[in-house]
């Protein structure tokens, strides 16, 4: 799990959030949590059905969202020896509640991610991830999502932070500093992580990856499944050295913080709010 855990006394920073800072930034702080489960699709790419995991801990809101939009959803058709075939799939989805005006807020998918965290890919070395100092010190909580590009030797030749949400308000400037100082130190750290070498039966010379870096100051402050979290999130980065935009999630935040995640196991052709 690569999640960051300090324990420093103090608010905890969604407390933070609601006490001041700029109006314009309040404003963006959203309310989400993530949401996984499992997805089958026919032949032809339309949903066949769908489960969530621990249903009774989610909000009467979110199950009625994720009703409302999978139905909707169309995949690229899976295809097993040139023929389309049925698929199953595990599923990740960011769900977001976005205010709408008079204290009233509409509840919608914003990411997905279907696929399973990489098992057949393990790191091998324990070099740790630093906690920026001045993060530290001004009690920053964020998540930050890499991309890494990773050799046949399992070495890490490219690292990308592609977004990141923070759990703090000011102003715009100082928001992308904060956002800097986290995706510099994840970069830094995964930059001297080694994996295991690529299967021989593989000729394809990388692997792409994604994984969410958490950082948290408090080891109590993880949120429970089901349960909301405020966070302002950040811009999505350009990948420079990524040729193939299949190989993502359809939205870089609905990685759960824990894994290590590989191409998609389907891929989604509808907006994720069709209809």
């Amino acid at each position: 799990m690569n999640r960051l855990l300090y324990g420093v006394l103090g608010c905890l920073i969604a407390t933070m959030a609601v006490a001041a800072g700029p109006t314009s930034v309040r404003e963006r702080v959203e309310d989400s949590m993530v949401v996984t489960g499992t997805i089958a699709v026919t032949p032809k790419g339309t949903v066949l059905a769908y489960a969530l995991d621990h249903p009774e801990k989610l909000p009467s809101a979110v199950a009625q969202a994720v009703s409302e939009t999978l139905p909707r959803w169309s995949f690229q058709p899976v295809l097993h020896d040139g023929k389309p075939v049925a698929s199953k799939s595990r599923m990740s989805l960011r769900v977001v509640a976005h205010p709408i005006g008079g204290g009233n807020y509409r509840v919608m998918v914003n990411a997905a991610y279907f696929g399973d965290p990489g098992a057949a890919i393990k790191r091998t070395n324990a070099v740790r991830i630093a906690y920026p100092r001045p993060a530290i010190r001004e009690r920053l909580a964020a998540t930050v999502y890499m991309l890494l590009r990773i050799d046949r030797t399992g070495k890490v030749v490219d690292a990308t932070a592609e977004q990141v949400n923070l759990q703090a308000i000011a102003d715009d400037r100082t928001l992308d500093r904060y956002r800097q100082l986290f995706a510099d130190a994840s970069v830094k750290g995964l930059r001297q992580w080694i994996y295991s070498p690529a299967d021989p039966s593989d000729p394809a010379p990388y692997r792409i990856l994604q994984m969410p870096v958490v950082y948290s100051m408090d080891p109590r402050a993880e949120t429970p499944y089901g349960q909301w979290q405020a966070y302002v999130p950040g811009p999505l980065q350009p990948v420079p050295w990524l040729d193939d935009k299949k190989l993502l999630a359809s939205g870089v935040d609905a990685l759960p913080g824990d894994g290590l995640y590989g191409p998609p196991s389907l891929s989604l052709m509808t907006p994720l709010n069709s209809g």
